[in-house]
Formats: structure tokens, C-alpha cells, sequence
């Protein structure tokens, strides 16, 4: 028996916030560095700072994967291209509805929580899925953008649940 199987990833775009926050983190350690001169141990500070910039700055760069197989969706993160991080777990059996985010089958679902694994891409097509997490007894929204192959594959498991 085959297995249905499809995997898609979006790189997630950078936001005017994700900007600033970079800024401020290189302005406070070339401030500690520099306060170095006026007090010496400044210098540990501005050390540390520093080696908390370079081990946290890949995190900027974050590409998200979806992988489908056999009813299960995982949405999983990729920091600075080397280090995965599995960020949500479902069975699209468990959702309620998995529509276009405009369509007018999901307005009974937007008061829910959001979990947004898109791209923030601007002309994206976003997808939301009205889910409930088994473990937690609780509904939440979750935004993505999948392929029109990962598409049909949900539509063959669950054609009442998911359109397209």
C-alpha cells in the first residue's frame, strides 16, 4: 500500500520588528564593548553579549516545512538552516475546517487563537485550519501555505473537511 506523502517548505520573510531587534542587539554590544574603556569589567559583559549574538542570530533566518503523511501534518521550524525544531503536530482528521484564510467557511472559527506558520509573504495563499489539540482540550487557528499537492493529498483523506 502507498503512503501519501508530500513535503513543502516557505522561508519566512523579515519583518520591519525582526530589523530593529537585530539592531538593538548590535548597538548594546558594541556599547558594552566600548564601556569597556571607561570600566574593564565591562569587558565580561561585552564578551558574554557578544557570544549571545552569535549563538542567536541564526534564528532570524527561519524557513518553515510541512510535512504530510497519512492524515498527520507536521509544521516544523528551521533555524539559521542547520537546526529543526518540530513546532506542532495535528491529524487533519481532528480539524474542523481547512479552507482558504478568506474563505467564508472559516468566519465561524476567526475568534479562535492563531498560529501562524506562513511565509508573511505578501500575495501569499494562506490557508487556515480550525483544529483542536487533543492534548490541550482546546481550538486553535493555524495559518499556513500549503502546496496544491499537499492540497489534493488532504482533499483524498478528508474531502468534506478541506477546500480548495
Amino acid at each position: 500500500m502507498e503512503q501519501a506523502y508530500c513535503e513543502w517548505s516557505v522561508k519566512r520573510q523579515k519583518t520591519a520588528a525582526t530589523l530593529i531587534l537585530k539592531i538593538l542587539m548590535v548597538i548594546a554590544v558594541v556599547a558594552l564593548i566600548l564601556l569597556t574603556l571607561v570600566m574593564t569589567w565591562f569587558a565580561v559583559l561585552g564578551v558574554v553579549a557578544a557570544g549571545f549574538l552569535i549563538w542567536y542570530w541564526p534564528r532570524f533566518d527561519v524557513m518553515i516545512e510541512y510535512i504530510y503523511c497519512d492524515g498527520q501534518l507536521d509544521f516544523d521550524q528551521i533555524f539559521g538552516g542547520e537546526k529543526r525544531k518540530n513546532a506542532l503536530r495535528i491529524e487533519i482528521e481532528d480539524a474542523d475546517m481547512i479552507a482558504p484564510i478568506d474563505s467564508a467557511r472559516l468566519d465561524g472559527y476567526r475568534h479562535l487563537s492563531v498560529k501562524d506558520f506562513s511565509s508573511k509573504a505578501e500575495g501569499a495563499k494562506l490557508y487556515g485550519i480550525a483544529t483542536r489539540m487533543p492534548e490541550r482540550d482546546d481550538k486553535y487557528m493555524i495559518i499556513f501555505e500549503p502546496s496544491e499537492k499537499m492540497l489534493d493529498m488532504m482533499r483524498a483523506k478528508c474531502p468534506r473537511t478541506v477546500e480548495k
